[in-house]
């Protein structure tokens, strides 16, 4: 009977230590696998991510500028790349410190880019159907959602039914990502998923850790508890 106490004990403490967790375990994996991953990544609110030059006017490119002019003009200069920005070509300089756009047709100095030429570059990517009704540069503002991305950017707000948001880099046009209300939810369930409440994603951290060897102990009591549920049942004797 000393251990039959024993594990009841344990499984009891074990249950108001990681029950509630428990119960957040199971909400956040059900919303990951009721709404599907691609709704979450926001793809419907999005077009025109993949381009090449002059694959929307279909045209000859005439380049003002060789790689060779560049990296004289660019000293410091790490990797050219030739892109397409609203359906223009553009060559994207990066330096360890610097990021440039150039127009390469006429080599005109593009970065940063101006508030006009964030919003077109936000409703050219834009597939829904709502207005911008905001429009905010972030220069340096803490932000738990990007907080891998550069820090400067712009922040572009419909006023869909999605609440999206567009991010957009001003030093080289790139659309960094979109965010809206299904995936503000599911960013929340998942830091009480993994229990990372800073940066939301390391999945190996000591907390998640402790709470999992928990869960353990806290199953292993309830095994015990049904065996000795079964070794003590007695067979119900039917009386006429």
């Amino acid at each position: 009977m000393k251990a039959v106490r024993l594990s009841r004990k344990i499984h009891k403490w074990m249950a108001l230590i990681v029950g509630i967790q428990l119960f957040l375990w199971a909400l956040s994996g059900f919303y990951m696998v009721a709404v599907h991953i691609d709704i979450i990544h926001g793809d419907m609110l999005v077009k025109n991510m993949r381009q090449t030059v002059g694959n929307v006017t279909g045209k000859k490119v005439a380049l003002s500028l060789s790689m060779n002019q560049i990296a004289q003009r660019y000293p410091k200069t790490h990797t050219i790349t030739l892109k397409s920005l609203l359906g223009n070509p553009v060559y994207l300089i990066k330096s360890q410190s610097n990021t440039d756009l150039l127009d390469a047709e006429t080599g005109e100095q593009l970065s940063p880019l101006s508030r006009e030429t964030i919003l077109k570059i936000a409703r050219y990517h834009y597939a829904g159907e709502g207005q911008i009704r905001l429009a905010e540069q972030m220069d340096g503002h803490p932000d738990t959602e990007l907080h891998r991305e550069p820090r400067s950017k712009w922040r572009i707000d419909f006023d869909d039914g999605w609440n999206s948001s567009f991010y957009i880099d001003p030093s080289s046009g790139q659309f960094i990502k979109r965010r809206h209300t299904l995936w503000h939810i599911f960013d929340f369930l998942w830091m009480l998923h993994i229990m990372d409440y800073d940066e939301r994603d390391n999945v190996n951290n000591t907390l998640l850790q402790i709470f999992s060897v928990a869960g353990v102990l806290f199953a292993s009591s309830g095994i015990w508890l049904l065996f000795y549920s079964f070794k003590n049942s007695r067979p119900i004797e039917k009386t006429i």
